[in-house]
C-alpha cells in the first residue's frame, strides 16, 4: 500500500526503494543504503538528492561524513499539498489553453468515412440523404449523367426534382453530351443545367453536396455507389465541378 502511495505521489522506483530502507535502517550513511537496495554508490546521492529536495529525506555532517535520514512521515503530507497546489494551477492553465486548443483541433479534424451501396436502390440513397442534410438555398452537384443511368432512373428523378423544387434546394448539374440531347429537357427553376462537350461521356457520375461524395457506376452489368464523407475531399470535387462548369455549354 505504501508504495503505491510513494509511487502516486511522484516518487520513482528508485527513490521509492531507498525510502522505505532508510525508514527501516534509521540515520545512516550511503554504504548501508547502497547494501540494502543495490543500488550502485554513483546513483545513491542522486537519488538522496531528489528526496531531499522532495522534502522527505534530511542530513547531519558528523565528523565530515553525510549521516541521512527520513524526515517525520507528516512530510508526505506536505508534499501531497505542493502537488495539488501544482495541480491546481495546471488546472488553471489548461482551462485558459482549451480554447484555443478546441478551435485548432475542429480546424484540423478531418472525419473521414467510405461506404458502398449497390444497385439502384443504393444510388438513389445516395440523393435521399442529400435531399435530408440540405437545406432551402443550399446546393448540391452532378457532374456527368450516363445515358443508361438516365432511362433506368428517369421516374425517380422526376420526382426527385419536384421535392428539391418545393424544398428550395439549387441543383447545378452537368449532363454527359448524349445524355443531354437523349430526350427533350423539361424546364427546372430550381437547377441550373448545362452539358459536357461531345466526346466527354463516362459510366460513373458524380453527386457532390456539403461535405459528402457519391461516385455512381451504372453499367448493363453493375450498378453501384461509393459514398465518401471528407471536407476536403469534396471540397476537391467542387473545384473540379467548377472547372468543367466553365466548359459546360448552355442550353439553348
Amino acid at each position: 500500500m505504501i508504495v503505491e502511495i510513494l509511487r502516486k505521489l511522484g516518487l520513482n522506483r528508485h527513490e521509492i526503494d531507498v525510502y522505505l530502507a532508510l525508514l527501516e535502517i534509521g540515520q545512516t550513511t550511503s554504504g548501508p543504503l547502497v547494501k540494502k537496495t543495490r543500488i550502485p554508490s554513483s546513483k545513491i546521492y542522486h537519488i538522496l538528492g531528489g528526496l531531499i529536495e522532495k522534502g522527505l529525506v534530511g542530513y547531519l555532517h558528523y565528523g565530515g561524513v553525510k549521516h541521512f535520514r527520513v524526515n517525520k512521515p507528516l512530510a508526505l503530507r506536505h508534499l501531497l499539498d505542493l502537488k495539488e497546489q501544482e495541480l491546481s494551477g495546471l488546472k488553471s492553465e489548461l482551462e485558459t489553453a482549451l480554447p484555443s486548443l478546441e478551435s485548432e483541433y475542429e480546424a484540423e479534424k478531418t472525419e473521414y468515412r467510405v461506404e458502398l451501396f449497390e444497385g439502384l436502390r443504393g444510388i438513389k440513397s445516395v440523393y435521399d440523404i442529400s435531399f435530408d442534410q440540405l437545406k432551402k438555398g443550399e446546393e448540391m452537384y452532378t457532374i456527368g449523367y450516363p445515358v443508361l443511368a438516365s432511362q433506368l432512373l428517369n421516374a425517380y428523378f422526376k420526382e426527385f426534382h419536384k421535392k428539391l423544387a418545393k424544398k428550395g434546394i439549387v441543383a447545378k448539374i452537368l449532363y454527359d453530351y448524349d445524355t443531354w440531347f437523349s430526350k427533350k429537357r423539361e424546364p427546372r427553376p430550381h437547377a441550373e443545367q448545362r452539358y459536357l462537350p461531345k466526346g466527354i461521356k463516362t459510366p460513373a457520375f458524380i453527386h457532390i453536396f456539403k461535405d459528402h461524395i457519391g461516385i455512381m457506376v451504372v453499367t448493363e452489368k453493375q450498378k453501384l455507389s461509393i459514398f465518401i464523407k471528407n471536407k476536403e475531399v469534396a471540397d476537391s470535387y467542387i473545384h473540379y465541378f467548377n472547372l468543367l462548369w466553365r466548359v459546360g455549354r448552355e442550353p439553348e
